[in-house]
């Protein structure tokens, strides 16, 4: 077998020679691919030829982080599963026959241009390698030093062919100059990874000169902490100076051409790395402040929902950098900007529509027979199920991909994150959580309704009430006397009230039914040297509880009073959290449904 190239190939490679100018592969590879007559005429050894010179254009190149299916610098263009489930990748490096290798040798050879040669070059040495381990009963690909030498010198000799004015033609010398300094290191040529590291110091300071530093942070990629290539003093103190510039223009207000607070994060981030890698640490603490002050300043400008999600990700820098003052300056901004952003926010609303009819028949059903079965219906049919919940994200995921994949951003009444949600793929608990607590505030109207239809039906007032509660070992006397003010105020139209109150109730409840579960609600504090009660959140994440509690009353109960990426109610209540707002009779009515729901699912088994 051997490989025929075209005629007409040939001839357009060899133009492309001659003219000696700055090439790209790939368009290379498209423009060959129009040339060919006929695909259905080729011979096998023309099929070769077609391969080695454009599939071998196709390839693209792979990051450090993913090297791609073969473990190479080359990987391939797209990837996915045929009908027989099987992998396939297009090119496909496992495909290409030996002698497309060897050609590509020959040709690294031959060529004079600089660009064509490295990539000859560098497809044989990585291509070769690939084909080589796919092989091993073959004989192997001679694979020698001197072709990854050759590579090395051809891309750095094709980074003269790029013109910094054009950003895209500027960040491919990068990448050259990036594989030169990789593949120098990955054969050990000292002499080789000082000339490509001198080149990429000289290609930086050209840029600069000639008033190209819009990708300031390439040469800093190419050389912190990468292993086998070392720095000078001299050439540190450069690099470093370079980032400082950046920094200073980048978080140079009145400077709107260069002015972005963004980069000069990202730039003060750099700065502080390599001040930890020569142990001055001052050296980030300064640039952060710098960065920091621009974020300040252009928070101002901006809209409170934006300034507010710039500022709290500084205030975390801040605070990670013992920078209390910093932090607390930023805080007090946030809040300044809270009721701003509640404002901004947009009410979207939908309408349900039921008739009086069947809102009589659901409401005789559900409080059909005797007061007892009335409060165990409400308490069991008024919340969500987790599965339930997950076909429905699932079906909403599918009927809105956009949206499943997007985090969702819940905030506090200060304006503060209270939580991040993530994409359906990365957080299902996280959104069924969150489902559920949507469904907790969808279904307040017909809580309510379910509620008075069973004062109403079966003359339950607060004793009524409290007497139930009562039979219940999980409600013990000496909660009887908060259980009575809590419901009386709840009776009274007293919501703030019956909340405060009520709320601690659920959680003793909730320790009571730990404990009957076989598990302590105390553990020990080596710090004061006694005993502790454990909390809300702390029982509902109980491994025993999750076990024994029905898993709806426990997701339901979560998402209600103790998740962040719910209600949160619990934590609301017992911090100071929200406002009297917050504690209206669509918040009480589940404050008391809570304690029914305890009362009835504690006692399932019976």
């Amino acid at each position: 077998m051997s490989i025929t190239l075209l005629p007409i190939f040939g001839a357009s490679l060899c133009q492309k020679e001659s003219d000696g100018g700055y090439l790209n592969g790939r368009d290379l590879s498209f423009q060959l691919e129009k040339l060919i007559p006929d695909v259905d005429d080729l011979t096998d050894d023309e099929r070769r030829g077609c391969v080695a010179e454009i599939v071998g254009h196709r390839f693209m190149t792979t990051t450090p982080a993913d090297r791609g299916p073969w473990d190479s610098y080359f990987g391939p263009v797209s990837s996915g599963v045929d009908h027989a489930g099987n992998e396939v990748h297009f090119p496909d490096a496992t495909q290409i026959e030996r002698e497309v290798i060897e050609y590509w040798k020959l040709r690294a050879e031959q060529t004079p241009h600089p660009i064509l040669r490295a990539r000859y070059a560098d497809l044989a040495w990585e291509i070769g390698r690939i084909w080589n381990k796919g092989h091993p009963s073959e004989t192997q690909i001679e694979l020698p030093r001197e072709l990854a030498q050759c590579a090395v010198g051809a891309y750095l000799d094709s980074v003269k062919l790029h013109d910094p004015a054009e950003p895209l033609k500027l960040l491919q010398a990068w990448w050259f100059l990036n594989r030169a300094v990789g593949l120098a290191i990955s054969i050990k040529d000292q002499a080789l990874i000082d000339r490509a590291k001198a080149a990429a110091f000289d290609f930086n300071r050209a840029n600069r000169a000639a008033g190209h530093a819009s990708q300031w942070w390439l040469i800093d990629d190419l050389a912190f902490d990468r292993k086998g290539l070392s720095l000078t003093d001299a050439e540190r103190a450069e690099l470093l100076g370079w980032l400082g510039e950046s920094l200073d223009a980048c978080a140079d207000i009145a400077d709107p051409q260069r002015f972005d607070p963004h980069q000069a994060l990202q730039a003060a981030d750099r700065i502080a790395r390599w001040g930890a890698k020569v142990r001055k640490p001052e050296l980030g603490i300064a640039a952060l402040r710098k960065a920091g002050g621009a974020f300040e300043a252009f928070s101002t400008q901006a809209n409170a929902m934006t300034a507010i999600a710039w500022l709290e990700d500084l205030s975390a820098r801040y605070r990670d950098n013992n920078l209390a003052e910093d932090a607390s300056r930023v805080d007090a901004a946030i809040l300044a900007r809270g009721d701003e952003a509640q404002k901004s926010m947009k009410l979207v609303s939908t309408t349900i529509k039921v008739t009086a009819e069947e809102m009589e028949g659901w409401l005789n059903a559900l409080t059909a027979d005797s007061p007892k079965l009335a409060v165990g219906r409400i308490a069991f049919h008024l919340i969500s199920k987790p599965e339930e919940l997950r076909r429905e994200i699932e079906e909403m995921a599918a009927n809105a991909p956009l949206h499943a994949m997007i985090s969702i951003t819940l905030t506090d009444d200060n304006g503060f994150t209270a939580a991040t949600i993530g994409s359906v793929k990365d957080d299902m608990p996280g959104r069924i959580v969150n489902a559920a607590a949507n469904h907790i505030g969808a279904g307040a109207p017909w809580l309510h309704q379910a509620l008075e239809r069973l004062k109403a039906r079966w003359g339950v007032d607060a004793d009524a009430l409290l007497e139930l509660l009562a039979q219940s070992h999980l409600f013990p006397p000496r909660s009887h006397g908060l259980l009575r003010a809590g419901i009386e105020a709840w009776f009274a139209g007293d919501h703030v009230k019956a909340v405060h109150v009520l709320v601690p109730q659920v959680e003793a409840g909730l320790r009571e039914m730990l404990r009957a579960y076989g598990e302590s609600p105390m553990r020990h504090n080596k710090h004061e040297g006694g005993f502790e009660t454990l909390g809300m959140g702390t029982v509902l994440m109980n491994p025993v509880f999750k076990d024994k509690a029905h898993p709806a009353f426990r997701l339901h109960l979560r998402a209600l009073y103790t998740s962040p990426k719910g209600m949160n109610l619990r934590n609301k209540v017992a911090h100071g959290l929200a406002s009297p707002n917050a504690f209206g009779l669509g918040t009480a009515n589940w404050v008391v449904h809570s304690l029914l729901a305890i009362r009835t699912f504690g006692h399932l088994n019976e």
